[in-house]
């Protein structure tokens, strides 16, 4: 019995652990990108630098499609038992297409066993959650109680993100434009935070250098952080991203905090200097 894991290209990580990459097969179902008539397929492939130069290059429009059910299947079809993650479905139309794709598994490979998560999230939380998965799929559990842990995981952990700029997430709906006129203010930095309902909600407007930094830490206190695993994810920002760990460890010198360059979609969105803080409380 072979365990899988298939995430879109909402989840940062590109690889499983060393440990345990061997035995669990990790896929992407992959958005597409689009700039102008030019299509960017988000896999493990992906330049992202060169998509990113030709993002601000172009003056039209851009944007982002969510992976087809065959896609998914496609992924799903490598493993006997699977664990599917997508993106947050209130932003994106991956869950839905992977949810089609789940019923047409089902229907080919009646036998086998998939699970299928909406991470109401995206980057690192997604990344947190596939850790957990393959840690537990390494303990020989069954397939009912990773479900039941996992599940219950997910009730711990939080995504925090600074944006400079909004104005991608503004052009493709996923915030107003208002939202998106105030990240165009001179030195504001917009710290935000996946919701409950995975939606983006809005906390802090920063000024300052480092202040979206710091007060991120602080929200981080507030949904109780206590030491635990962090996925710091950042769009072409590795000294920021250095920075919040540092800040982290001064309190927490044993946590544990792995730090990711963003995906081609999540590069998209974030936007240049974009930083999303993944977290267990």
């Amino acid at each position: 019995m072979k365990y899988g894991i298939v995430v879109d290209s909402g989840c940062d990580v590109t690889s499983l652990a060393p440990e345990v990459a061997n035995k669990i097969d990790f896929s992407r179902a992959a958005l597409k990108l689009d700039i102008g008539d030019k299509e960017f397929t988000d896999d493990f492939n992906l330049n992202i630098d060169e998509f990113m130069k030709e993002m601000y290059a172009y003056k039209g429009k851009t944007g982002s499609a969510a992976p087809s059910p065959q896609d998914w299947v496609n992924a799903y079809a490598k493993s006997d038992c699977v664990f599917a993650i997508t993106i947050t479905g209130t932003l994106s139309g991956s869950y839905s297409s992977a949810k089609t794709a789940v019923d047409l598994f089902k229907e080919q490979y009646p036998e086998r066993r998939i699970h299928l998560i909406d991470s109401k999230s995206t980057g690192p939380e997604m990344t947190l959650i596939v850790r957990k998965l393959s840690e537990y799929m390494s303990q020989d559990l069954d397939f009912e109680e990773i479900v039941d842990r996992i599940e219950e995981y997910r009730k711990h952990t939080h995504l925090l993100f600074v944006l400079k700029s909004l104005d991608n997430l503004v052009k493709n709906g996923r915030l107003s434009k208002f939202q998106g006129s105030i990240a165009g203010i001179l030195g504001i930095k917009l710290l935000g935070v996946a919701t409950d309902e995975g939606e983006l909600g809005l906390l802090h407007k920063c000024r300052g250098k480092m202040t979206a930094y710091d007060k991120a830490i602080e929200e981080m206190l507030l949904r109780q952080y206590k030491g635990g695993k962090m996925i710091i994810s950042h769009c072409f920002a590795p000294d920021t991203a250095e920075y919040i760990a540092s800040k982290v460890r001064e309190q927490f010198p044993q946590c544990e905090i792995e730090i990711m360059p963003t995906s081609g979609l999540c590069s998209y969105y974030a936007e240049q200097g974009g930083i999303l803080i993944g977290f267990e409380a």
